[in-house]
């Protein structure tokens, strides 16, 4: 059997698995879809039942797996929605945080918004011809070889950009070679976040020719100013007090927020004015997260509460506002990282000039988290009582803390760019001659 005959047996064998036995766990996970919200807003809808409409021109459609990929292609999206005006942008998600955030963020630089359908037949089939992409472009990661499959037969060019491979996805990819090796060579181009990223790809067998320009569009943040007065509205509307010093948790998980608990309370004792800015990964938890320093008989307010009133800790409940809260912190911690989940983004945090502090558990953003820490931009801490030294160590001595963000704002001008490089990818794509076949071919 040649490679060829191997690679198509092995993709209906995937497809039929995922046909037969997708509709089964559906079944099985039915009181689950019944009783969340999150379930019952996207299960539907990924199973092909949204109202797709038809564009008026083949359009370009950009497709983000969940909020940190939305977040990353944010200045990607406005750049090709104000260089590419004569063509609609089609933009899908899979999850409820993502489409929330992406109406917030990006209204107005999209011509629809749609959930991303399961790899099976009819919701693939069904979404790919009603928005017939003139180029599909996936944001770091959410490889389906049965869509992926769709796309290369009916000839629609389609990029990889901000690709990443965690060590297990390698592993997985490289264990399920005749899988995955041809879904990943139906993108025209790969734009790995770095070299590293890059030789993962070669590893598991994406030609030469389809290595693209390496770097990462989280970089590409525009830069973060305030003025004094804008300050004082923002710790005001947070119910602090302008002159009040404030740490700021920001994307935490469940664990991290009795740590953060701990360390605060030591803090208070030697920085009596200290505030607390706490932001929950899942802001459906800033109730039960609340309660935690409700119970040592702090004043504890969440964003969303009005009147504002003074407090010594501000929950926030609302998706889509940490990055904007980062011009009120002093230091900034970065959840994630002190639990096994692999840290969150923290360029957001140093592009505000903010001194960074994680925990170790970074394996999401590697090459990030190592750039701020030989940069001097970030400190990494062990544990709570690492944690408790240093923001006792920086919120002491003004001077370093801003020397630190000083050097984290640095590394992310340094390497910004990206968003120019993909641009010029796309526009050189959809303005060539195309030789896309237009068939109505099913899965082979």
């Amino acid at each position: 059997m040649n490679q060829a005959t191997m690679q198509r047996t092995i993709l209906i064998v995937y497809l039929v698995l995922m046909n037969l036995l997708f509709p089964v766990l559906l079944l099985a996970a039915l009181p689950v879809l019944l009783f969340v919200e999150k379930r019952r807003r996207t299960v539907p809808a990924r199973l092909g039942f949204q109202r797709i409409v038809r564009p008026r021109k083949q359009p370009l459609w950009i497709h983000a797996l969940s909020l940190g990929e939305l977040l990353s292609c944010v200045p990607l999206v406005k750049e090709l929605h104000r260089q590419i005006s004569d063509r609609p942008i089609y933009l899908s998600v899979s999850t409820l945080s993502a489409w929330s955030v992406a109406r917030d963020r990006l209204a107005g630089h999209f011509d629809q918004l749609v959930y991303f359908p399961y790899d099976l037949l009819w919701p693939v089939f069904r979404c790919v011809r009603r928005i017939n992409p003139c180029l599909f472009v996936l944001i770091e990661t959410d490889i389906w070889p049965g869509f992926l499959s769709v796309i290369r037969r009916r000839g629609i060019p389609s990029l990889l950009v901000n690709g990443r491979l965690s060590p297990a996805t390698l592993r997985s990819c490289l264990r399920f070679h005749w899988l995955f090796r041809p879904a990943f060579n139906t993108f025209v181009r790969i734009f790995p976040q770095s070299r590293a990223e890059a030789d993962r790809y070669r590893r598991i067998g994406v030609t030469e020719s389809r290595i693209g320009h390496c770097g990462n569009l989280k970089f590409d943040i525009p830069p973060v100013s305030v003025t004094q007065s804008e300050l004082q509205t923002l710790k005001n509307a947070l119910g602090f007090n302008p002159q009040d010093p404030v740490l700021l948790a920001g994307s935490t998980h469940p664990g991290e927020e009795t740590i953060i608990h701990s360390v605060f309370q030591r803090l208070r004792k030697r920085h009596p004015a200290l505030k607390l800015l706490l932001v929950p990964r899942d802001p459906l938890r800033a109730k039960q997260v609340a309660a935690i320093f409700r119970e040592s008989g702090y004043v504890v307010r969440c964003y969303s509460d009005s009147p504002v009133q003074s407090a010594d800790v501000c929950v926030v409940n609302v998706l889509g506002k940490l990055a904007g809260l980062y011009v009120a912190a002093d230091v900034a911690f970065i959840g994630g990282s002190l639990v096994h989940r692999g840290g969150q983004n923290p360029l957001e945090a140093a592009a505000a000039g903010k001194p960074v502090l994680f925990g170790p558990h970074m394996t999401n953003f590697p090459d990030i988290s190592r750039l701020l820490l030989e940069s001097g931009g970030a400190w990494q801490v062990r544990d709570e009582m690492e944690l408790f030294a240093r923001c006792d160590t920086l919120l002491a001595d003004p001077e370093q803390a801003v020397e630190t963000g000083r050097k984290g704002q640095s590394i992310v001008r340094t390497h910004s760019g990206t968003t120019r490089h993909v641009v010029e990818d796309i526009r050189g794509i959809i303005s060539a001659p195309t030789a896309r076949k237009n068939n109505e071919k099913g899965i082979p």
